[in-house]
């Protein structure tokens, strides 16, 4: 709008100046290079792009470009921690390996309507298919968020109302401590205010069965994303959303929040069709510690949720070969102790763990640990170095384990 009235009162600035000019001009030449000076100004202003948007709305882009340097010391990960990925028994072999995939780009729209303001938010990342590094890298974008808010409604994809993403461990690592709620999912969402810092949120979202079950003595996966005899979106499953409920209170630096997630579980008429409810609870909370210091933790708990949870997915539940449908019972726990050692200093150290304790098969994962110890230095505004060490250790049923220490630094500007 501002850019729009300055190109409209350019005219008339242009004739002011031509009509008070010999009061300032001590010739006829430095008048003639005025007006030649004011003609070129409006011309730049004429000629200059720009961004149509609707009265009252303004448009914010943001993100980041982030570097990531990885050293494997033992087997290597991948471009994020992965630990149902570790495999037993291999060889020490490790490496380097660099990317640019968490490199994010967003777009934000904020208007005033007669009724409150309203939001839309769309970002990406490059997580997406992974390009050819032999030669361009050319990694694929991958949609992160697209929603809009008014009013307390949330409708679109974004982070799932059973996450408690204002209790998250900040890490180098992509993908963070094992045993956290971590999904981005398409959701109906309404929030509202219950008291004094509390707010509550009810939310209808995607249902998406994330297990395993026996065709003819071999196993498959059953979810429309994992793969298997019985993806797609005509999988004949998924009957229903699930159902969240959360509360969040906060005062001042202390947080306390509990979720609640109830699910349809139904397996493929293939596999007998049977059916079963799935559930979880998420308790998490953070606050300061000492001048400095502060803690975040999450808990879970649940029977059916597993692909809630960081390294959960595929153990919602089983289908046997009587065509039994069996949840899988798992929790998760994640904690953080971090540091600001000034304004341009942070160091935090996390712990997360994952079990379950029904299982498909021996070979199977029954839990994980991990350990990042990071440290964060911002240099300047909207620049920051991150180095970190992380370990993970994955056991499976049969009591077999793996563990991997990685090395990462990275080197993040903002926009």
């Amino acid at each position: 709008m501002k850019r729009h009235v300055a190109m409209a009162l350019a005219p008339s600035a242009l004739l002011v100046a031509i009509h008070a000019a010999p009061a300032f001009a001590e010739s006829d030449a430095e008048l003639k290079q005025q007006v030649r000076a004011l003609t070129e100004r409006v011309n730049e202003l004429e000629d200059r792009g720009h961004v149509n948007l609707p009265a009252g709305t303004t448009l914010t882009f943001g993100g980041y470009t982030k570097l990531d340097l990885i050293y494997d010391f033992d087997q290597g990960q991948g471009d994020t921690t992965f630990v149902p990925g570790l495999a037993i028994g291999a060889p020490d072999g490790g490496g380097f390996d660099a990317h640019v995939r968490q490199t994010r780009l967003n777009f934000r729209t904020d208007t005033q309507t007669d009724k409150g303001p309203l939001t839309t938010f769309v970002e990406i990342d490059f997580f997406g298919t992974r390009g050819n590094d032999v030669q361009t890298n050319s990694h694929r974008p991958r949609l992160r968020h697209a929603y809009g808010r008014w009013n307390g409604w949330t409708t679109g994809q974004t982070w799932t109302t059973f996450m408690p993403i204002e209790a998250y461990p900040s890490t180098v690592d992509f993908q963070g401590p094992s045993g956290i709620p971590f999904i981005r999912q398409a959701q109906l969402r309404y929030t509202f205010p219950a008291g004094e810092g509390l707010d509550v949120s009810v939310a209808l979202e995607n249902g998406e069965f994330s297990g395993r079950g026996v065709v003819g003595g071999a196993t498959v996966p059953i979810g429309e994303t994992i793969g298997g005899a019985f993806s797609g979106n005509n999988s004949d499953f998924d009957q229903s959303p699930d159902l969240v409920l959360a509360a969040k209170w906060q005062q001042d630096d202390t947080l306390l929040r509990g979720a609640l997630v109830l699910r349809d579980l139904e397996a493929p008429r293939q596999m007998g069709g049977d059916s079963d409810t799935g559930w979880g609870i998420n308790i998490a909370g953070g606050a300061p510690l000492w001048a400095g210091g502060r803690i975040v933790g999450s808990f879970t708990y649940g029977d059916g949720v597993g692909r809630y949870i960081i390294d959960g997915a595929g153990q919602d539940a089983f289908v046997d070969a009587t065509g039994r449908l069996n949840t899988i019972e798992s929790y998760g726990a994640t904690a953080q102790v971090s540091h600001d050692f000034s304004d341009k200093v942070t160091a935090g150290l996390s712990y997360g763990f994952y079990s379950v304790e029904d299982t498909f098969a021996p070979t199977d994962s029954d839990q994980h640990q991990t350990v990042h110890a990071s440290i964060f230095y911002r240099p300047v505004d909207r620049m920051t170095v991150g180095a970190e060490l992380s370990w993970v250790e994955r056991e499976l049923v049969s009591g077999a384990s793996e563990d991997a220490t990685r090395l990462q630094t990275s080197v993040q500007f903002s926009f």
